[in-house]
C-alpha cells in the first residue's frame, strides 16, 4: 500500500474516534430542579425586581420557553418556590421545637426562633414569601404549604392558652402578637442594617438570643385569661 494512502487512512480513523458525544437531555424532574435552584441564585443577587424568566433560563442552561413550559409564567414559577420555601420554614420549625422541652411555652418559644433562623439564613426566600402581587395563592401546592406553616403557629398558640387555662376567643389575638414579634424582628433584620447592628451586631447566634428574650418577655400575654 503507497504510503500516502496509509496517513490518509490513519487520519480518517483518527476522526472517528473522537467524535462528540451528542449532551444528555434534561429529565423532567431535573429541569425543574434546576430552574427552581436557578430561581434562588437570581433572587440573591437581583432580588423580585430583577427576576425574568429568561434570565432563569439562561442560568439554568435551557431554552427561554423551558421555565413557561412547565411553571406557566414568572407568577407560577415564584408561586412554585415559595411553595419550596414555606416547607422549609415548617421544618426548621419543627426542628428547633424538636431540641426544645415538650412543654408547651417551651414549644411557643422554640417554634418563634425557628421562624428568624430560617429568615436569616434564606433572606431572598423570606423576603418574597410574603410579596402577594407576586405569587398566585390559588395555586394548591403553595396554599397548602403556606397553611401548613401557619397551623404550626395556631396548634402552638392553642395549646399553651388551653394549658394555662385561657379561652378560645382570646387564641386569634395571641397568634397575631406570636407572629408580629417573629415576622417584625425577622423583616427588621434582614431590611435594616441600623437595626440589626445594634440589636446584634450582625451576629445571627445574638440575634436568636435576642427574639427568644423579646418571646418569653411577652410570656403573660399568651396566657392571659381575659
Amino acid at each position: 500500500m503507497p504510503e500516502g494512502n496509509k496517513r490518509t487512512r490513519s487520519r480518517s480513523a483518527g476522526r472517528k474516534a473522537v467524535r462528540p458525544r451528542a449532551a444528555a437531555p434534561y429529565h423532567h424532574g431535573d429541569l425543574q430542579r434546576a430552574l427552581l435552584e436557578a430561581t434562588e441564585k437570581l433572587l440573591e443577587s437581583k432580588g423580585v425586581g430583577g427576576f425574568t424568566l429568561r434570565e432563569v433560563a439562561r442560568r439554568a442552561g435551557v431554552s427561554h420557553g423551558a421555565p413557561a413550559h412547565h411553571f406557566g409564567d414568572v407568577r407560577g414559577l415564584l408561586s412554585e418556590f415559595t411553595a419550596e420555601s414555606f416547607k422549609q420554614l415548617s421544618a426548621s420549625m419543627r426542628e428547633w421545637q424538636s431540641r426544645a422541652p415538650d412543654t408547651a411555652f417551651d414549644q411557643l418559644v422554640a417554634l418563634g426562633v425557628g421562624y428568624v433562623d430560617y429568615a436569616l439564613r434564606h433572606r431572598a426566600r423570606f423576603q418574597l414569601m410574603f410579596r402577594s402581587e407576586r405569587l398566585d395563592w390559588n395555586r394548591p401546592s403553595l396554599a397548602a404549604a403556606g397553611a401548613e406553616a401557619y397551623r404550626q403557629l395556631i396548634d402552638c398558640v392553642e395549646r399553651n392558652s388551653r394549658e394555662a387555662g385561657a379561652p378560645a376567643e382570646l387564641d386569634a389575638e395571641k397568634v397575631a402578637l406570636a407572629w408580629s414579634i417573629v415576622h417584625g424582628f425577622a423583616t427588621l433584620m434582614i431590611d435594616n442594617r441600623r437595626f440589626a447592628k445594634d440589636c446584634s451586631g450582625d451576629s445571627p447566634t445574638r440575634a436568636l438570643d435576642l427574639v427568644r428574650r423579646l418571646i418569653e418577655s411577652a410570656r403573660e400575654a399568651f396566657e392571659r385569661s381575659g
